[in-house]
């Protein structure tokens, strides 16, 4: 399966080769395009050189990597989580299939007047069950850069979710994104703390309105052909994703933290950073030390400035000789010292 676009102005033309022996599901095609919470990309089958193809017309201003290659608000990362969400339950309440929406940034594109996701829905007669949600949340956050310290705690609050929720249910997690956009999250604590006090919570108190996006943006003036970039799209695949391989993928640098007691080198290469001991659920996985917390600290990327934040640990997070209370973010400089419980580091820009 292969897929060529293009664009001119603010629509964008999406081609799907899909095999001459998979059917489209005419139903599926007829609900899809019907304009719903947002969404109003239309779909046709047709062929083309006696290949078919799903033929996507999608009204859009903007690809989602576009949008995400400049500094994201908050509002704006919430007004994405909530775009997509929204339309995964409405296909759910219709009794379509969620696995069946390409859940990948370089198949997202944007309507910048009411910051709505245009998602792609492939009506076919294969199934696809499976909605790797948490795989595409945290690659989405990976490649934002945050505007100021209310976009980054939003994302914070977006990787803690996955971080304390094991099984994925689409409508809790709706919950939670609407309770993100109406400022009332209380964010989970510690496991252990947890166990010890189930019904403790912290509220976070965030407000912000973000700037209008529309004017940082110029339309596209001219027909730009994509026909010869490779997509590997595999539906049986374990993680139902789909690789993009563009000129526009890249792989992001960033400072590192040299771990004394091995003398290892960590590149942070994520704007939210988490080390801890557990197995899943964090970046850098410290094994051999249970003084350290299952996800112990933070390291959060704000506009190239670099914080460390304690996660409720049970052994503390420690700036130099100072501890690190949960709800306050220190910034790292080049030469900072921090300990983890009696597990030390040290940060360096270069």
């Amino acid at each position: 399966m292969s897929a060529e676009q293009t664009y001119l102005c603010d629509e964008y033309k999406l081609y799907f080769k899909i095999e001459n022996d998979i059917d489209v599901l005419h139903d599926e095609l007829e609900l899809y395009n019907t304009s719903f919470v947002g969404n109003n990309s239309y779909c046709h089958e047709e062929y083309i050189a006696g290949n078919k193809a799903l033929v996507y017309s999608i009204p859009a201003m903007i690809s989602m990597e576009q949008f995400i290659s400049k500094k994201i608000h908050k509002d704006e990362l919430i007004d994405i989580m909530f775009s997509i969400t929204d339309q995964l339950m409405y296909l759910k309440a219709n009794e379509l299939s969620i696995g069946k929406v390409i859940l990948s940034t370089g198949y997202m594109h944007m309507n910048l007047e009411n910051m709505a996701v245009q998602l792609i829905f492939l009506p076919i007669d294969k199934p696809m069950d499976k909605c790797n949600m948490e795989k595409f949340v945290r690659e989405l956050i990976s490649h934002c850069t945050f505007a100021n310290k209310k976009a980054s705690d939003c994302g914070y609050e977006l990787i803690k979710y996955f971080d304390h929720n094991k099984v994925f249910y689409l409508s809790e997690f709706y919950k939670f994104v609407v309770d993100l956009k109406n400022d009332n999250v209380a964010h989970p604590e510690d496991e252990k703390e947890l166990l010890e006090r189930k019904e403790a919570s912290a509220h976070i108190e965030v407000a912000e309105h973000a700037a209008q996006a529309g004017s940082m943006f110029k339309l596209a003036k001219e027909k730009k052909d994509y026909s010869k970039v490779d997509i590997g799209f595999d539906m049986e695949d374990d993680d139902s994703s789909t690789t993009v391989l563009t000129g526009m993928s890249r792989s992001k640098g960033g400072p590192v933290i040299i771990r004394t007691r091995t003398g290892e080198r960590i590149r942070i290469d994520k704007p939210i950073f988490c080390i801890g001991k557990s197995a899943q659920g964090v970046d850098y996985q410290i094994e051999d030390n249970n003084s350290v917390s299952r996800r112990h600290a933070y390291i959060i990327n704000v506009n190239g400035v670099y914080y460390l934040r304690d996660n409720k640990s049970t052994n503390h997070t420690y700036l130099g000789e100072k501890v690190i209370d949960s709800d306050t973010d220190m910034m790292l400089i080049d030469g900072s010292r921090f300990k983890l419980a009696n597990e030390e580091f040290t940060f360096k820009e270069r």
